[in-house]
């Protein structure tokens, strides 16, 4: 997520399966004993009866996912990686001509602006080919560009520098255990100027262009669940030097072609409204809520949604999550899991109808690995054959209860994602 600070850039950084906790059992063995009593009080009308038994045995054992509040329990939340910073050196002088876009057609984020008579380009993209972050800064001055970098991640993490590489490492908590390990390495390339190390910053002086390159990775298993034994330095040293084969350019142009593979799989075109072309978004959005005409906002939202769900659901990898991969909180809200009584469905609502059922596989995959515990809660808590799993899960397959019976024993959450592949 570039922010497009022209004094201390902020990109804050995100990987997919980066989430503290870890498998649990949460299943309560002995509410199965209670489910006929509560169907027999509810057939003889005594429903605040059957509802007390309900909220006090089909819940999950133990504290569940924290209530909402699992990154330190074993439920555990998805987080995010930390933060890459940019801090120019002249920061007093005024801006001018500043633009920030995303550009839903390249899947590409742009700032522009001026400062001391020298124009500033900056550059980001998620490679859809070599899966490295590239951001790139141009100065249309020789040696205009001069700024310190850094990554910065406020907990269970260190930041090391390796050469000419910052390198941030470090494990999550997995309740009272450690859990997943992730890492990040920057690599900046530059024309003209030199690098330095001061602390664990890279400066950067008198540069016309300089290029950062971001690996990550973690050592969760996509294929399996549950953490393997991968090594995550070599793992993300490797994506380095494969793009490192390539140029920004190159890579941008293959990035952006994988990308309009999907994009361009489905149109919605709408009349031009001429006189909001000048208009920012924001502008756009409080003109359009006041009833002024833009019948391309709709086509403009229509287009945004397609890109967020091609940008964070890639066969072989995890769904979408509850607010999306693009977080900047170590506790997101509602640990950012997947709620399955709304907001994972509605996150692939668009992959029929605007025709990406490839981008859907994650969430096909993802049902599929629920159903081995689902069926130790479906026994614990039904008595019953098949498999069940309830309102939250997370990449360790949760299937059990929520930790309040009045909103975390709705059954039908394994049903509605199997609705999906029907």
């Amino acid at each position: 997520m570039m922010y497009g600070d022209p004094n201390q850039e902020r990109i804050a950084l995100n990987e997919i399966s980066l989430w503290s906790g870890g498998p649990q059992n949460a299943d309560n063995e002995e509410a199965k004993n209670f489910l006929k009593p509560i169907q027999d009080l509810l057939l003889a009308g005594k429903n605040r009866e059957a509802q007390s038994l309900l909220q006090k045995h089909f819940v999950a054992k133990g504290v569940g996912s924290g209530y909402g509040q699992g990154a330190n329990e074993k439920y555990g939340a998805y987080e995010t990686l930390g933060n890459l910073f940019i801090q120019w050196q002249d920061t007093l002088s005024e801006v001018s001509n500043y633009h920030r876009t995303l550009h839903l057609e390249d899947a590409l984020a742009t700032t522009r602006f001026s400062r001391n008579g020298t124009n500033f380009t900056e550059e980001l993209f998620a490679d859809f080919v070599n899966d490295v972050l590239w951001l790139k800064f141009k100065s249309d001055k020789k040696g205009g560009i001069n700024f310190r970098v850094s990554l910065e991640r406020k907990e269970n993490a260190e930041v090391i520098i390796q050469g000419k590489r910052i390198i941030l490492k470090g494990q999550l908590p997995s309740g009272k255990e450690m859990g997943m390990q992730f890492i990040a390495i920057l690599e900046p390339q530059i024309k003209s100027g030199k690098i330095s190390v001061i602390g664990n910053e890279l400066v950067i002086e008198n540069a016309t262009e300089c290029i950062l390159k971001l690996s990550a990775g973690t050592n969760y298993d996509f294929k399996n669940g549950g953490l393997s034994t991968d090594d995550i330095m070599q793992k993300a040293t490797g994506l380095l030097s494969t793009a490192g084969k390539t140029s920004f350019d190159a890579a941008r142009e293959k990035s952006t072609s994988a990308y309009k593979e999907y994009f361009e799989s489905c149109r919605l075109q709408l009349p031009e409204n001429k006189e909001v072309n000048a208009l920012t978004t924001n502008e756009r959005l409080i003109r359009y809520s006041k009833g002024g005409s833009d019948s391309q906002l709709p086509a403009l939202y229509f287009n945004f949604g397609r890109y967020l769900l091609i940008s964070s659901s890639r066969p072989g990898l995890l769904p979408a999550n509850l607010q999306g991969l693009w977080a900047t909180e170590y506790q997101t809200p509602w640990n950012g899991d997947y709620h399955l009584n709304i907001n994972l469905q509605m996150n692939y609502w668009p992959a029929e109808v605007t025709n990406l059922s490839s981008l859907a596989e994650p969430l096909f995959q993802f049902t599929k690995n629920l159903v081995p515990n689902g069926q130790k809660t479906a026994k614990a808590y039904y008595n019953a054959n098949g498999w069940v799993a309830h309102v939250i899960s997370n990449p360790w397959f949760y299937t059990s209860p929520g930790e309040g019976a009045d909103w975390g024993s709705t059954l039908t959450g394994g049903a509605w994602l199997c609705e999906h592949i029907w």
